[in-house]
């Protein structure tokens, strides 16, 4: 069986679909991020201070210290849980005050299974018509542009998110791609993005597309201790 994906530009009554793709997506990183933190030094510093502190002054057995790594991880957990869902409402707030927005909506046979369907990827203006098959309509992919630092200069690409069924479909390059002609044909001179290192997805993506890394840097999560890699990527649209 065969589907569409159709890249358009987002209306308001997408805002719903967009906002819980974008955090389900983040979901699928939560793993990757609790294993990057656990094995922080700083975690490991915590975990052996604590253990001694309740040894030596709470007089705690050596049994009861083989929990402290249990409670170091139920807290990295924790924590990393509810980083996802502060930066899922932040994207989604940024949503609402994005320039403009693109999704790829999915119009195929219902309840089919995405594994068994062969996609093929349509921008909105290639449209030849509409269909009357009985078709399901889905977001599947989502990304928001907005102006970089207010200079009315130069784009800044957020919240690309893909469903996972639909990952190594092309949709996320789909998605780039039309905003990097909206932006194009708006006048702007560049677009600027951010990927971290628990996104090795996006990062190979912005390569592929032609985006030029402008260097890794830290963001610092609890000081100088704990940070997240993140690397700065551009697009010249003058050469684009």
């Amino acid at each position: 069986m065969s589907c569409e994906i159709i890249i358009r530009r987002a209306r308001p009554e997408d805002w719903l679909a967009r906002t819980e793709l974008v955090k389900s997506v983040m979901t699928t990183h939560q793993r990757d991020a609790f294993f990057l933190f656990f094995f922080q030094e700083l975690t490991l510093q915590a975990s052996v201070l604590s253990a001694a502190v309740l040894f030596i002054f709470c007089g705690v057995s050596l049994r009861g210290l083989c929990l402290v790594v249990p409670s170091a991880a139920i807290a990295v957990g924790l924590a990393v849980f509810f980083a996802h869902l502060t930066l899922a409402t932040k994207q989604a707030q940024d949503i609402r005050k994005e320039m403009v927005g693109f999704v790829a909506e999915l119009r195929g046979p219902l309840l089919a299974e995405p594994q068994k369907l062969t996609s093929s990827i349509v921008f909105e203006q290639e449209l030849q018509g509409t269909s009357n098959k009985l078709v399901n309509t889905q977001v599947v992919g989502t990304v928001s542009l907005s102006e970089y630092r207010g200079d009315g200069c130069s784009g800044w690409l957020h919240a690309l998110a893909v469903h996972p069924q639909w990952w190594r479909r092309g949709v996320g390059r789909a998605l780039a791609r039309a905003s990097r002609t909206y932006a194009a044909a708006e006048g702007l001179q560049s677009l600027e993005a951010i990927a971290s290192e628990l996104q090795p997805a996006a990062l190979a993506l912005l390569r592929a597309a032609g985006w030029e890394s402008r260097g890794w840097y830290h963001r610092r999560l609890c000081g100088a201790a704990l940070t997240l890699l993140l690397s700065h990527f551009s697009m010249d649209l003058a050469y684009a």
